[in-house]
């Protein structure tokens, strides 16, 4: 992999497009897309390729030479919102490219002694928000020479499973959600880091270390460009791509995002670039290809890490010790100031070599966990952020089993399709030579004998592939409901725990609903697609029948004709059906929406009695203030004049008492 790696991917017609009868402008075909009339040579994939088909194709041999040699990689996703950047991602419930990397990831790993971290990072307007531990803390950018660039109070999540790597990762994704509702931003306008920290040796070798970073990258939607909140991000991202594609040295300091980026596009790290394509956009779509037409040029020269965390403690306290000497070797007067700062930065960078320890990550990770846990519970939302951590762990492995499962049958059933295809091309062809065998004159019976066996042996074929076929046919129907049975359970477990956020509560409402569209449409477009394969193949055996001087009797026409009003019946009532779940929808989207108005006006009622009440309390509490100020100058008043009775009351009786003394003394 000398070269950066670029890919496309084209999403579907979403529903509005369809609506307003939008016209596909992007093509893929032959390693080419095309926009209107301008090719661009990408390594495209359509709506109907899958993330599984997607990633055993592109990325699976990538990531296991980057666990393997343990060099650095980057996934960035680019393209405008919308185009599918989050879907190739994949989530808890519908598994994605995170979750196959973490499936091969932990293959490999668990052969080994090894450890493996997560962290999860969100940018909006160049500053950053832990995912994973959203709490109120400063986080900063660091380089050192021996870590590389990182993000300092990021908390890092030990994991032990892919399906603990994809809980949190699911996790963050919600935390993401609220931040939406907080700072009223879509997602859209945000970029998102996701990591995996991957480090194991042999049982036996202990000085052999390998260690990699994986990252993903959701890129805010390139249609944003002109948002201030995101402009300078995405621009200096884009003179980034210019400037390592025309071999200059490429500047990361331009923002927050690309002093990340520069892990893994310093060109000695693997980088893979993902575009994500609108199948009606222009401007995007092509502003999209053209920069990943820009990093095809871009050369790498990918370099295994070297830090070994054991052997740079041990540097490190040699150079402690040296500079200690250094230092007690001179009078305490003589002191050279780069003696005592080469101390200190000795024992600093021991300090966070040690924290590379993996015990000691694994106590920073549990102490992570607790503070993580405090702070949602403080936020109100601790059970529903966590309350599907023990069914992801059961659903996502199904999912992904099931998904895999669907695509093996629905390639097999293709090639079982064409054999039957072919088969009937064979029988076909050689109906057609007996016919013309036998219109010979003195043919021999024994060439006609053979000729017709061979016809039925055609047919006995043919039999027993369509049967094939509807057996493959009904195992793709029977895996897509189990498959849809388990995405359906997955979503019911976001109802009650919301109940306090109204607002929240109402997103989660609209991506179920969205998503339960979007999973309909497919099962729609699917049926339709079968029936139209089901019309093609009776047509073709009514052809083969005709082929063979077959007739249809008075009563095979009968029948015919009550199939045909059965499946019209059928086809009006799926209609019917298909309107009365659109009625439905829009029923259940205006109840959203009359519920939303009737929330956001009783928050507007209860923020004006609120205010009310707290202009009672404020006029009360000055009232208060003026009488306690008023009563306070009284006392203080009275005070005083007690002070200038008492005063003047004790100058008297030191008087008195002086000329006592006086008189007293008379008398002796």
């Amino acid at each position: 992999m000398d070269s950066v790696q670029v890919f496309a991917r084209v999403r579907s017609l979403n529903t509005t497009e369809k609506e307003k009868g939008a016209q596909k402008v992007v093509k893929c075909s032959d390693n080419k897309i095309s926009v209107n009339d301008k090719s661009y040579q990408v390594v495209g994939f359509g709506p109907e390729v899958s993330n599984d088909q997607f990633y055993n194709n592109t990325l699976q041999n990538i990531v296991l030479q980057a666990v393997t040699k343990g060099i650095n990689l980057g996934l960035v996703c680019v393209g405008e919102s919308k185009s599918g950047k989050s879907t190739s991602l994949g989530t808890a419930t519908s598994p994605g490219l995170v979750a196959l990397t973490a499936a091969s990831l932990f293959d490999h790993v668990t052969r080994y002694s090894w450890f493996v971290g997560v962290t999860y990072l969100n940018i909006y307007n160049d500053k950053f928000t832990d995912l994973l531990n959203p709490a109120d803390k400063e986080l900063k950018v660091k380089t050192q020479a021996n870590m590389g660039v990182y993000v300092d109070g990021l908390s890092e999540l030990s994991v032990k499973s892919s399906a603990d790597l994809i809980r949190l990762y699911d996790q963050g994704n919600k935390v993401r959600k609220i931040l939406e509702l907080e700072l009223n931003t879509p997602s859209t306008k945000c970029h998102t880091v996701f990591s995996l920290h991957c480090e194991y040796r042999a049982p036996d070798n202990n000085n052999n270390l390998t260690r990699s970073t994986i990252q993903f990258y959701n890129i805010a939607g390139l249609n944003h460009s002109g948002d201030s909140s995101v402009a300078n991000s995405l621009k200096t991202l884009q003179g980034l791509v210019s400037e390592s594609s025309s071999g200059k040295q490429s500047g990361f300091n331009g923002s927050k995002l690309t002093q990340l980026l520069r892990t893994v596009m310093d060109k000695s790290a693997y980088l893979v670039m993902l575009g994500h394509l609108s199948p009606t956009g222009v401007d995007t779509t092509t502003a999209t290809l053209d920069l990943l037409t820009k990093c095809q040029n871009i050369q790498l020269s990918p370099k295994p890490n070297t830090l070994d965390t054991q052997q740079l403690i041990e540097e490190l306290r040699k150079r402690v010790s040296v500079a200690r000497n250094a230092i007690t070797a001179q009078s305490s007067g003589n002191i050279a100031k780069e003696h005592i700062a080469e101390l200190d930065n000795s024992l600093a960078a021991l300090g966070a070599a040690k924290r590379l320890q993996w015990d000691a990550r694994e106590r920073a990770s549990a102490l992570a966990e607790e503070q993580r846990r405090e702070t949602l519970a403080d936020q109100g939302v601790l059970e529903w952020i966590t309350q599907t951590a023990t069914q992801i762990k059961n659903n996502t492995s199904s999912v992904l089993l099931l998904q895999k499962d669907k695509e093996n049958l629905v390639a097999e059933y293709k090639k079982q399709r064409g054999s039957v295809d072919k088969l009937k091309t064979e029988l076909q062809s050689s109906i057609s030579s007996h016919t013309a065998l036998a219109e010979q004159p003195n043919q021999s019976e024994t060439v006609l004998q053979e000729s017709l066996a061979n016809i039925h042996k055609l047919r006995d074929q043919l039999k027993a592939g369509n049967d094939k076929l509807r057996e493959l046919k009904k195992g793709v129907k029977e895996t897509q409901d189990k498959l849809k049975l388990e995405r359906t359970q997955s979503s019911t477990n976001t109802d009650l725990e919301t109940a306090g956020n109204f607002a929240l509560t109402l997103m989660i409402k609209r991506d179920e609903i969205a998503h339960l569209k979007r999973d309909n449409e497919q099962f729609l477009e699917e049926e339709r697609e079968r029936l139209q394969t089901d019309a093609v193949q009776e047509t073709a055996e009514v052809k083969l029948a005709a082929t063979q001087g077959s007739t249809l009797t008075l009563e095979q026409i009968v029948k015919l004709q009550e199939q045909h009003v059965q499946q019209s019946t059928q086809l009006a009532h799926l209609a019917l059906h298909v309107q009365c779940l659109q009625a439905e929808n829009e029923k259940l989207t205006e109840t959203l929406d009359a519920l939303n108005h009737a929330h956001k006006t009783e928050t507007e009622s209860q923020k004006a009695r609120n205010l009310l009440t707290f202009r009672q309390y404020k006029d009360f509490y000055e009232e208060a203030k003026v009488a306690t100020n008023s009563r306070y100058q009284e006392l203080l008043n009275s005070c005083a004049q007690d002070c200038i009775f008492l005063s003047s009351k004790n100058a008297e009786l030191t008087e008195e008492n002086a000329e006592l003394k006086r008189k007293l003394k008379h008398f002796n």
